[in-house]
């Protein structure tokens, strides 16, 4: 009898002790515009990044076409720093002990509302697939005005060109991390 009541008080235990941690770990998900986000994770100097911290990088301009489900086919031009750019200056750490350890970092670019996409690093390092992704901050509307994104797409915005449907086009991001495949 002792031992079942021991092993009932063990799982409860065990069950809440798992309950606390998970809702501790639950991150925000109301929504809206970002005002900027962090780039953390498995990096040497993770770093807060604002419009105006961006626009104080070397920045790309990119016209890019995709298939949204609610829109259609998008052609939009955008502004922003090459993510590439960014995870290089945030110090990517790496397994010096591990063949090409850098092809096994990936990053979650999650946003206001907990939609997530994942990059992996091969894909955007140039002696990879060299993808161009961008992190914009602006962009050029029908005037050909440079204007910032609007409150549907948040301060910054993933762009990944190539990609044929918006799924990873990230709009709101307020956290990009860096991980390592187990």
């Amino acid at each position: 009898m002792t031992t079942r009541i021991f092993r009932q008080l063990t799982f409860i235990l065990i069950f809440m002790a798992g309950y606390a941690s998970l809702t501790q770990a639950a991150p925000s998900c109301l929504g809206g515009a970002s005002t900027g986000f962090k780039l953390n994770g498995a990096v040497t100097h993770p770093k807060s990044f604002t419009p105006t911290t961006l626009s104080q990088y070397k920045t790309s301009k990119m016209t890019v076409s995709y298939f949204s489900g609610s829109s259609g086919l998008v052609t939009k031009t955008f502004i922003g720093v090459p993510l590439y750019d960014l995870i290089t200056e945030a110090g990517v750490i790496t397994d010096s002990t591990r063949k090409n350890d850098m092809l096994r970092k990936y990053l979650v670019v999650n946003a206001t509302d907990c939609y997530q996409a994942i990059v992996a690093a091969a894909e955007i390092l140039p002696a990879g697939g060299g993808q161009q992704a961008m992190v914009a901050f602006e962009t050029v509307d029908e005037t050909g005005a440079i204007v910032p994104l609007d409150d549907s797409e948040g301060a910054v915005r993933l762009v990944m060109p190539g990609d044929k449907t918006g799924g990873r086009y990230v709009s709101n991001v307020n956290t990009i991390t860096v991980r390592s495949a187990p």
